[in-house]
């Protein structure tokens, strides 16, 4: 699978999630999942505004991503 790769860190308030190569685009949320959800709306909405978006990575760059960031998960999203 290839798709958009997050980088999730734990914060004292809960987590955030950042799309790679994605300046400023990311997500918070009290749980991982919830901080990955909002990261994937706002790339979506990105990408429905015309934005130009890095290309698609093979999913098993999430692995090199989190452990180079020091990250506690990553994801690999797809832009629908």
């Amino acid at each position: 699978m290839k798709g958009h790769i997050v980088v999730v860190s734990r914060r004292s308030d809960g987590y955030r999630a950042d799309v790679v190569g994605v300046a400023g685009c990311g997500g918070d949320g009290p749980t991982v999942d919830d901080a990955v959800n909002e990261a994937s709306k706002a790339l979506s909405a990105l990408a429905r505004d015309g934005a130009t978006l890095p290309a698609p990575r093979p999913s098993i760059a999430m692995l090199d991503e989190v452990e180079r960031r020091d990250g506690c998960a990553g994801a690999c999203l797809r832009v629908a």
